[in-house]
């Protein structure tokens, strides 16, 4: 490298001299076409011996692979953003605005120190972030709903925010400096100071007070309740806390309510459920006499019945002499309504004794069949009327355990109800099919069905679905009511399948008897015959 320079004529026709350029602050390096270092002045020399670092747009920095002065051989302008360039001895980086030109003979690359510029500018940045958040911070203090103050070490109110001085009636200027004693009623006062002390030595962020009411004294004197929540706080003057108090008197209030309107309610409540007791019992007692009441009367009414149709069967009979058309008629119409009557007896009486619990049970092995045919038979004049014929598809091996009278008025009931609700020439099943350990016993019809809104309700007391075919309501709605208990006490269940004008399936279940083989190897002891005459 020339110690002097006297013509630098190939740099685009500059004269300087090496003198002036040696005394410039900011670093210049000129070099030939080739990239030979021509000359470098003293304050080039530290941006020479470091590695640069260029920007990317997040603003990070990264390695410079290609150096200002390379690119400037290749004819390019160079106006880059800031470099920092670090020294490879450990010195402090430098920044730096570098500007690299090419020239006919070569090429040079300025540049700029800008690091005491930037080191200023972030100082200033720094500040102001600082003021920005400094304000922030203050803003959001004094607009907090809840008090929020700051003691020493000794207690004396160091800091307060607006809604301090709101709870307590105060101004700032009266609290700043004053010990926060002057915030407690004077009773509590002494055990204030102790609660201090001792947070001193054992300073964490809790509560204040857990399971006592707190209260605090405004500037008038009075008291109102509070929550306090304390946080030690790090200063270079010692020990400070900081204190956060809600009003908490409006809530305070509400829930006395609360609890008053709780006491009140139970109080109530409890005397409801001595009345509703004492109502049940009444009612209890009232059923218990209507079901006793209903029992006495059907049985009461039976007696003369049985006797007005025995001797309505009399005069059918002809047996104390002919009768003309007209006595025969009415004859068959006192017979027809008196079995009318002593059906709707019957029921009452069935009722009265599910409802007080008198229903006997008396459980063997039957057969269904025969017991199925004998129904059939007995409904053979009103299916004779309608023109319906009632198939049946029962298994004849298959026994079940189940009361026989008991039983024969389940069947009754539902093959009496569909030949009710069947058109004339209907169509009416019975079929029966095992189901694991039980018989499922299936009458279907094709009547008027039943709405699926109705399906459970059909089986309570007195509820009547719909006309019979007739156009009437006939029977007292007790039947299927009767048939579901005696279903049910017999270890049965009952259900119904049915649509408005599509039938109806009504389907039970009974259990089925042990297997006579068993029963050989476990002979039970050979049962009475008792005649019952009713």
């Amino acid at each position: 490298m020339s110690e002097h320079l006297n013509d630098l004529s190939q740099f685009a026709g500059l004269k300087i001299s090496k003198a002036v350029l040696d005394g410039l602050h900011d670093g210049i390096i000129l070099t030939d076409i080739t990239g030979h270092i021509l000359y470098r002045n003293p304050a080039a020399q530290a941006f020479s011996e470091a590695t640069l670092f260029s920007k990317d747009e997040t603003g990070a920095t990264l390695p410079d692979d290609e150096l200002p002065l390379q690119k400037a051989l290749r004819q390019e302008t160079v106006n880059s953003e800031l470099l920092f360039v670090r020294s490879s001895q450990g010195a402090p980086g430098i920044w730096a605005e570098v500007t690299a030109l090419p020239f006919e003979g070569g090429a040079a690359v300025y540049y700029r120190n800008v690091t005491d510029r930037l080191h200023a500018e972030r100082a200033r940045e720094q500040a102001k972030a600082a003021a920005q958040l400094q304000s922030r911070f203050r803003l959001l203090l004094e607009t907090a709903p809840d008090g929020i103050l700051e003691v020493d070490g000794e207690g004396c109110l160091v800091m307060i925010n607006a809604a301090v001085e709101n709870l307590f009636g105060y101004t700032r200027e009266e609290l700043l400096g004053k010990n926060v004693d002057v915030l407690v009623p004077s009773a509590m006062r002494g055990g204030h100071k102790k609660h201090r002390e001792s947070y001193k030595h054992h300073p964490q962020t809790r509560p204040m007070g857990i399971g006592m009411e707190l209260l605090a004294c405004r500037k008038d004197g009075s008291e109102f309740s509070v929550e306090v929540s304390l946080s030690p706080v790090p200063s270079s003057e010692g020990h400070h806390v900081t204190a956060i108090i809600r009003d908490v008197t409006e809530r305070k209030r509400i829930n006395e309510r609360m609890r008053a309107l709780e006491i009140q309610f139970t109080r109530e409540l409890e005397e409801k459920n001595k009345q509703l007791e004492l109502r049940n019992l009444e009612v209890e007692r009232a059923n218990r006499l209507k079901s006793e009441f209903l029992a006495s009367v059907s049985h009461e009414l039976r007696s003369p019945l049985h006797t007005i149709i025995g001797f309505a069967d009399l005069l059918r009979e002809q047996m104390t002499g002919p009768l003309n058309e007209k006595q025969k008629r009415f004859v068959g119409n006192i017979h027809i309504d008196s079995q009318h009557l002593l059906a709707i007896i019957n029921d009452l009486l069935d009722i009265s004794k599910i409802e007080a619990g008198r229903m006997e049970m008396r459980i063997e092995s039957i057969n269904p069949v025969p017991v199925a045919k004998e129904v059939i038979a007995s409904l053979c004049s009103q299916t004779s009327q309608k023109h319906i014929v009632i198939e049946t598809h029962l298994r004849a091996n298959a026994l079940i355990q189940a009361d026989p009278v008991r039983f024969k008025q389940i069947l009754y009931n539902l093959l009496s109800n569909a030949v009710k609700f069947t058109a004339e020439q209907g169509r009416i099943s019975i079929s029966s099919e095992r189901q694991g350990s039980r018989l499922q016993v299936t009458v279907s019809d094709n009547g008027v069905g039943i709405a699926q809104e109705d399906h459970e309700a059909i089986f309570d007391k007195f509820f009547q679905t719909g006309s019979t075919t007739r156009g009437v309501r006939e029977g007292t709605g007790l039947g299927l009511a009767i048939t579901r208990n005696l279903i049910d006490r017999m270890g049965g269940h009952i259900w119904v399948e049915s649509a408005p004008g599509l039938g109806s399936r009504f389907i039970f279940t009974m259990p089925l008897a042990p297997d006579p083989a068993h029963a050989l190897l476990n002979p039970a002891r050979e049962q009475p015959i008792v005649l019952l005459a009713e």
